[in-house]
């Protein structure tokens, strides 16, 4: 009997050489920022619980899952105002043309079932939180509902997608009898939006052209940066008590919030963009530094071999080393 006839089957590198496209630019939709930020919250959350486990690691998969989807279904509602904000950006691939739009919608439905996939491994409770934040994704940015051009509700919604979602995943990536902390993610959620409030100065030239209102073009700058600082501090005040006052996290927090307030007056102070962005970076940089402070407090404070005033020694002490590293890093190059 005569073997199969394999010489029909031809390889064709070509599709080979798609995939892995495909894969190389679905990655840059992955903002490696959000993810660090992202999984801090995730790590955040499962402290809190009481520890780290390997589930906590494994979100960061969900995390990335998120990111490229709420990213690319983004870039692809923005592309033209992109193509004015960012278009010597290297993580835009539909600006830069190096993927075109089918596969970007083909990235976009992998991320939504890797999302669903992975959340499976974690329960009902992170699958519906899975699914929530895929609807939300689209109802973000494409219309009829386009929530990214509503000037108030926009910063809102991303601010508890991001902050939400993420610390969520942690929470329950641990088997815990804790109730969930909802006034801390009050408190972070809080904080990111008055971060996300400055996110548009880079985006201002674009945003005018195409008639997306944002809080700072509906505003202004002066308004823009008060309010952030405004909502910086109601943050402070919420996780301080949120936390029982506890001096550890009350004395980094403080600082944060006073350098912010001044990185936010020089901000308002400048109109020109490289400066803006180095500003508002420092800024970013600080809320990231009282997340790991806060991550800090709450691993001591599970810990059997740390008691009490140890806890709020080495938390301080963490914060206020970042957030001085900070200051200094801001001056060093603020003299270049």
């Amino acid at each position: 009997m005569a073997g199969p006839d394999f010489r029909c089957i031809k390889f064709d590198p070509s599709e080979r050489y798609k995939e892995i496209t495909m894969l190389k630019y679905s990655i840059k939709f992955a903002r490696i920022r959000i993810i660090a930020t992202c999984f801090a919250l995730a790590f955040l959350g499962s402290a809190y619980a009481g520890s780290i486990t390997y589930k906590t690691l494994f979100s960061l998969i969900l995390i990335i899952g998120f990111t490229i989807h709420a990213n690319s279904v983004n870039d692809y509602s923005d592309r033209e105002i992109d193509k004015v904000n960012l278009k010597n950006a290297a993580d835009r691939p539909l600006v830069t043309q190096d993927i075109n739009t089918k596969q970007l919608w083909v990235i976009n439905i992998l991320s939504a079932l890797l999302i669903l996939v992975v959340s499976l491994f974690y329960g009902g409770d992170v699958l519906i939180l899975g699914v929530a934040i895929i609807l939300i994704d689209y109802a973000y940015s494409l219309k009829p509902v386009r929530m990214t051009n509503r000037t108030i509700i926009s910063p809102i919604l991303l601010s508890i997608s991001y902050v939400y979602y993420s610390f969520s995943i942690g929470f329950l990536s641990v088997f815990s009898h804790r109730s969930f902390p909802w006034l801390l993610t009050v408190g972070l959620t809080i904080g990111f939006f008055a971060r996300l409030l400055l996110k548009d100065f880079r985006d201002k030239k674009g945003d005018k052209k195409f008639g997306k209102i944002t809080f700072l073009l509906r505003y202004g700058q002066q308004a823009t940066c008060v309010t952030s600082g405004i909502f910086w501090l109601l943050a402070l005040s919420i996780i301080t008590v949120a936390n029982s006052f506890s001096i550890g996290l009350a004395l980094p927090l403080l600082l944060a919030f006073l350098q912010a307030v001044v990185l936010l007056r020089k901000l308002l102070r400048t109109d020109k963009l490289d400066m803006q962005q180095r500003l508002i970076s420092y800024i970013a940089k600080g809320a990231n530094y009282t997340i790991i402070t806060l991550l800090t407090y709450f691993l001591c404070k599970n810990a059997i071999s740390i008691d009490s005033w140890q806890t709020q020694v080495i938390s301080a002490s963490v914060g206020l080393v970042l957030i001085i590293f900070n200051w200094l890093e801001y001056r060093l190059h603020s003299n270049d």
